[in-house]
C-alpha cells in the first residue's frame, strides 16, 4: 500500500491534482474538477484488486472517498494484515512454481511486510526459500544450508537457478530418450 500511495501521489502531484484525495473539499459545481475527480476515481480502480475495486465501488466515492476508504482498508487494518501475510510467508511452499516466480512471490511478501513494519531479515528470507523448496531440490538444500558462510538470498537463488537449468535439462534428455523408437536389431 505505502509504494502504491507514494507512487499515486506522485502521477497526482505532476497533474497538481492531490487536492482530490487529500482535501475534504468537494467543487461539484465545477464541471472541470468533476472530470477531473472521475479520471482520478478510474486510475485507483484501474491499480488496486479487484474485490477492493468492488468495495470501493459500493460506497459511490468520489477520490476523496475512495482514497480514506483504501487507506482505512489497509492502515487500519495493517497488524491483521501483517500477521495473516507473515503466516502466508512462513508456509509458503515452491509448488509447480519455477525458482524464479517463488524467488519473486517471497521478495514480494517480504517488501510488504517491510511496509507493514515487520521487515524480513535477509537470513529468514533464505531460510524460508530453503524450506518452501519442491523436492527435487532437497539435495541443494542441504548444501545450502552447509555453506560457510550462509549464503544471501541472491546467492541461494542463483545457485538454485543453476540447479533448475541442470534438472530441467535431464528431464528433457529423459524425456527425449523415452520418445526415441527403438533400435532395431537387424
Amino acid at each position: 500500500y505505502n509504494r502504491w500511495q507514494s507512487l499515486f501521489l506522485v502521477v497526482l502531484g505532476k497533474y497538481a491534482l492531490m487536492d482530490h484525495v487529500l482535501a475534504d473539499v468537494v467543487h461539484a459545481d465545477w464541471p472541470a474538477w468533476v472530470q477531473m475527480d472521475c479520471t482520478i476515481l478510474t486510475w485507483i480502480y484501474g491499480t488496486i484488486h479487484g474485490d477492493l475495486q468492488q468495495s470501493t465501488m459500493l460506497r459511490n466515492p468520489n477520490a476523496r472517498t475512495a482514497w480514506t476508504f483504501l487507506e482505512n482498508e489497509f492502515l487500519g487494518q495493517r497488524e491483521s494484515h501483517a500477521l495473516l501475510l507473515l503466516a502466508e510467508f512462513r508456509t509458503a511452499k515452491q509448488g509447480s512454481a519455477s525458482i524464479t516466480d517463488f524467488c519473486r512471490r517471497l521478495e514480494t511478501m517480504a517488501a510488504t511486510l517491510s511496509d507493514f513494519g515487520d521487515p524480513i531479515g535477509d537470513r529468514t528470507l533464505v531460510l524460508t526459500l530453503l524450506r518452501g523448496l519442491n523436492g527435487k531440490f532437497r539435495p541443494m538444500v542441504s548444501n545450502l544450508k552447509m555453506r560457510q558462510p550462509f549464503p544471501t538470498f541472491e546467492e541461494a537463488r542463483m545457485h538454485l537457478l543453476l540447479e533448475e537449468i541442470d534438472i530441467d535439462d535431464v528431464a528433457a534428455s529423459e524425456a527425449a530418450g523415452a520418445s526415441d523408437p527403438p533400435a532395431s536389431s537387424a
